[in-house]
């Protein structure tokens, strides 16, 4: 990486996305939102270790989980009638 990523602050009137991730290890994601030029820019990003039961999971389950924590940790940004889409990359 180049540089260090920059976080914006999130703009309620634009849809949220997050894109998730899971290594042999550890969970995480980011939040993010399109700015008002069309880029794609990171409102928060989180990960955590996985615990031993969590580390025998199939990948696809390991994803899935990924999901469940990014729901659970910005759930109030996603009360409401709010439209978002959540980005992984196993089926």
């Amino acid at each position: 990486m180049a540089s260090a990523p920059v976080l914006v602050i999130s703009d309620d009137s634009k849809p949220y996305y997050f894109v998730c991730d899971a290594s042999d290890y550890a969970i995480g994601f980011a939040l993010m939102q399109i700015n008002h030029e069309g880029r794609e820019r990171v409102v928060n990003y989180q990960s955590r270790q996985m615990g031993p039961a969590e580390m025998d999971y199939p990948i696809h389950d390991k994803e899935l989980l990924a999901m469940r924590y990014a729901l659970i940790k910005f759930r109030e940004h996603l009360l409401g009638e709010r439209t978002f889409a959540l980005y992984a990359d196993h089926a």
